[in-house]
């Protein structure tokens, strides 16, 4: 309905009660604006309903930073071993040219906007002076016995503006008390209230389940735990392999599931006896939001060893696509060495590794693209919802189909014939993780071609596949758990994706668990949507 106009009216006769006459110029304005109507395309259109379970807040900042570095430094360093036996002399503890600065400024280069230190590992030696042992760096002559290298990076990580989280390893070889269950629990909390308290915001408190055989059985208080760490530390996630914040993947090779889903059961999982398939794809039917976490060594071994070498930057980059790329935090354990300081060969790696990520991801080809949709909430002429918000890099704005669609299709127009290999595909988590199944198309020779079929999405989803040149793409999404929402879609190149060309034949490749390039029927309306964008 068209707004009406005014003009030209010098009076408005209202009949009261009393039939008398009034003035237009005596009616109050809350009167006069009744009589208004306001366009509906000037009201906004509300968001579609979140569906939980949704992440916290933490859990959020979480996972938008993708990556993380570990830091596994401590005794182990200087004896050549992974896990100590709890006996060796403090003495060895003396890394002359330690620079927790250097470890900060190594991973902010490289991407990392997180840290997480061994600050005790199972060998129950404290990088700090706790006050409940004696085993720690005041027994060492790091510091003449004065140093704390949870203060150091914890001074460090503020100035860059790095997350700092720390792993306090509930198994303790050298601890007396370990075994008697009360005694050491209390031993512990004591601890870790030490490191909650002592050292500025933690943003992540690490613990598993890891325990040699034939070692002492008790039973850990973890309830209780995160129940102090929440209280002390409300920004913190709290990490193990069943949660609460965030779980173990299931493995050490950073590597998960080709389906990933945040949603999660914790009643059906266990901190050291959790089923690693379970992990590695949580469940769609799940209550809690408890993302994964891929934890991987750029060495062999989680501590430093002079005898080995890192991974290459190709190496990790595959580890990113099956981690990052598998709606997971990349937990990156780069140890730094006897003298205190993260190798050369490992720095070099890692900024290559940076280059690769960058030579990639830095361009996204739909970038200048003209884009479409199956259908927009609000109508075809809402802004709000619009597909074009997939361009932006930024979870908050995204593309939502109109309610009760059963197509859910972004058609692209590249406006030229581009090769490509990679997709990438981001969902607004904060409203819930919705797809369970999505594809992509291609228009080519004119037929439409299945390029790549992918499951979960989540917060990134990269899906890599034979090089491929199209200049119309469908990404269609086969089934979700609710109205997908789509916040962002990226088209990329990897020069250095080795893998032979597949050919324009119904014959199948796969790829990441994926089935790709597969001749589907040609449909002339669906060619004509593309076109006409």
């Amino acid at each position: 309905m068209n707004k009406p106009s005014f003009n030209g009216i010098k009076k408005l006769k209202l009949t009261s009660y009393f039939r008398n006459p009034i003035s237009v110029h005596a009616l109050p304005i809350s009167i006069l604006l009744f009589f208004i109507v306001i366009p509906h395309s000037a009201l906004k259109t509300p968001p579609p309903l979140p569906i939980l379970p949704v992440p916290s807040a933490p859990q959020l900042e979480w996972q938008l930073s993708s990556m993380a570095l570990f830091l596994h430094f401590g005794p182990n360093t200087f004896t050549d071993s992974e896990w100590g036996t709890g006996h060796v002399d403090p003495s060895v503890f003396n890394p002359t040219r330690l620079n927790a600065s250097q470890w900060v400024h190594v991973a902010k280069e490289a991407g990392f906007s997180r840290l997480i230190l061994t600050a005790k590992h199972h060998d129950g030696f404290c990088l700090w002076p706790s006050e409940y042992t004696d085993y720690s760096v005041k027994a060492s002559p790091w510091r003449n016995g004065e140093g704390d290298v949870v203060a150091e990076l914890a001074a460090a990580a503020k100035e860059a503006g790095i997350a700092l989280g720390l792993y306090l390893s509930p198994w303790d070889r050298h601890e007396y008390c370990y075994g008697k269950t009360m005694e050491y629990n209390e031993f512990y909390i004591g601890q870790m209230t030490e490191l909650l308290t002592r050292y500025g915001d933690i943003k992540e408190v690490w613990l598993d389940g890891a325990k040699g055989e034939g070692e002492k059985d008790m039973e850990y208080y973890f309830d209780t735990w995160f129940s102090l760490i929440h209280q002390l530390q409300p920004g913190a996630v709290i990490f193990s392999d069943a949660g609460p914040d965030t779980r173990w993947i299931g493995d050490e090779a950073g590597v998960a599931g080709s389906t990933c889903w945040s949603i999660f059961n914790r009643s059906n999982a266990a901190i050291g006896g959790t089923d690693p398939q379970y992990s590695q794809g949580g469940d769609p039917h799940g209550h809690d939001w408890v993302p994964a976490e891929c934890d991987v060594s750029i060495r062999p071994g989680w501590f430093w060893h002079a005898s080995q070498v890192p991974k290459s930057a190709l190496n990790l980059l595959d580890i990113y696509y099956k981690s990052a790329g598998r709606n997971c935090l990349l937990l990156l354990n780069v140890p730094p060495n006897s003298s205190g300081l993260i190798s050369n060969e490992d720095i070099l790696v890692l900024q290559e590794f940076k280059e690769l990520r960058r030579s990639i991801f830095s361009n996204n080809l739909a970038e200048n693209g003209l884009l479409n949709a199956s259908s927009i909430r609000g109508g075809s002429g809402n802004s709000q919802f619009s597909p074009y918000n997939v361009l932006e890099e930024d979870i908050g704005t995204y593309w939502a189909p109109e309610e009760g669609q059963c197509d859910w299709v972004i058609y692209l127009d590249l406006q030229e014939s581009l090769s490509f290999n990679v997709l990438q595909v981001q969902e607004p988590i904060h409203m819930g993780q919705r797809i369970i199944k999505f594809h992509l198309e291609i228009l080519s020779r004119g037929r439409w071609m299945n390029v790549i079929n992918g499951t979960t999405v989540g917060y990134k989803r990269l899906l890599q596949f034979p090089t491929v040149q199209s200049q119309y793409l469908k990404f269609v999404i086969d089934k979700s758990r609710a109205d997908p929402l789509i916040s962002y879609l990226g088209i990329h190149v990897d020069q250095f994706f080795i893998l032979s060309h597949a050919s324009d034949t119904t014959s199948l490749t796969y790829v990441n668990g994926s089935q790709v390039l597969q001749q589907i029927p040609y449909n002339h309306s669906q060619t004509s949507q593309v076109q006409y964008m």
